[in-house]
């Protein structure tokens, strides 16, 4: 008997609720791209700078989710769950195997879509850097041509 001709229940009793791109979301800590406000990857993780940029999104994303992938070092996670604590905020652990191999070890996400363009925590942070630190070009207003004489 094909898959195709199975009743609806037994497909799902045999092989399993479907999902809406499986792949998309063990790679956002169980969520999907279009919800993701900020993520953190491996190799940034823990670097003090950045737990300044997650206190400013959490103050301004309050009613959105951390995840935190569990298999991130202990003092690490509790630096995350203390601050998630401080601003009153939904956290989850993911603990699976599938997450133990994903680059990504934190993400901020809401839980509808809100089509963030950039969500890297590290790009935010450096383009917040930039922008501080480039002088702004003073506006050049033409003076009249009389003040030229006195």
């Amino acid at each position: 008997m094909d898959k195709q001709s199975m009743d609806p229940h037994v497909q799902a009793g045999l092989y399993g609720t479907p999902q809406v791109n499986p792949d998309e979301q063990n790679h956002y800590l169980g969520n999907f791209r279009e919800r993701v406000y900020a993520i953190q990857t491996r190799e940034h993780i823990g670097e003090p700078r950045y737990m300044q940029a997650w206190e400013r999104q959490m103050a301004k994303y309050p009613d959105a989710t951390l995840y935190l992938n569990g298999h991130l070092d202990r003092a690490i996670l509790d630096k995350f769950m203390k601050l998630a604590s401080h601003y009153k905020m939904r956290f989850t652990l993911k603990t699976d195997d599938v997450y133990d191999r994903s680059d990504i070890m934190v993400v901020l996400a809401a839980k509808t879509a809100v089509h963030q363009e950039i969500v890297d925590i590290v790009v935010t942070t450096n383009e917040q850097d930039q922008s501080i630190q480039e002088p702004q070009p003073e506006s050049k207003t033409k003076s009249p041509w009389y003040k030229k004489l006195f």
